[in-house]
């Protein structure tokens, strides 16, 4: 009897579980697609690639740049969002689903691990590190070389030749004609931004126009020969 109720029990389950995989195969198709967003002061900025996966399974998309996702799933289906920094969220697919339920916003919020802080010596024990850096004795070549790369005109050289971004270009050629606008920074000649053509200093200079102009009407600049004429 025992026996015979066991068989029936087992029929039932094996029915249930058949009956229950028939349905999840018939079920419908669904686009889920929206937006993967945090907030950061207050402001709505998107998640790139961030992981959309459907839950028990090896299906899911990866969002794009703009935080944007669309991924195919089912009836009943878990999706799954993550990205490294942030906490998990899940959405579970609905049946028979309205325009609302397949465009889905997703906000994931900011997840903060924070680690005790370590130590790291290159000796054994803080004993030895305390030892070797209280008789640390430092040559004067090191001396003299940290003075070396601390010299501004060495820094003022290095920090022309670095390359820059175009924000960096807009600021560099600023300074560079304010250094050189109205007495030209003081220079001998002034070289126009873009290009290297010399332009003497005088010329930017409104007294030294003043003084040529006065030197025309004072008859300076007169071509005269043996005669006086």
């Amino acid at each position: 009897m025992a026996l015979a109720i066991l068989i029936l029990a087992n029929i039932n389950i094996s029915h249930a579980q058949n009956t229950s995989s028939v349905k999840r195969q018939d079920s419908k198709l669904i686009q889920v697609s929206g937006l993967i967003t945090t907030n950061v002061d207050s402001k709505s900025l998107p998640v790139p690639y961030a992981i959309v996966k459907i839950k028990n399974s090896f299906r899911g998309t990866i969002a794009g740049v703009d935080g944007f996702y669309s991924v195919v799933a089912k009836e009943h289906d878990t999706l799954d969002y993550y990205a490294i920094g942030f906490k998990r969220k899940f959405y579970i697919v609905p049946s028979n689903p309205t325009g609302t339920d397949t465009i889905k916003y997703i906000t994931l919020s900011a997840d903060t691990i924070t680690f005790d802080s370590t130590n790291i010596y290159p000796w054994p024990t803080k004993e030895q590190f305390r030892y070797a850096f209280l008789n640390l004795k430092l040559d004067d070549d090191y001396t003299q070389n940290a003075v070396k790369n601390l010299d501004q005109r060495k820094l003022s050289k290095l920090y022309e030749q670095l390359a820059r971004d175009g924000q960096e270009n807009q600021l560099y050629s600023l300074q560079k004609l304010a250094n050189s606008y109205y007495y030209a920074g003081g220079q001998t000649n002034y070289l126009m931004i873009g290009g290297n053509t010399p332009i003497p200093s005088s010329l930017l200079n409104p007294f030294a126009w003043a003084q040529f102009f006065q030197a025309i009407k004072d008859g300076k600049f007169k071509n005269t020969d043996d005669s006086g004429n």
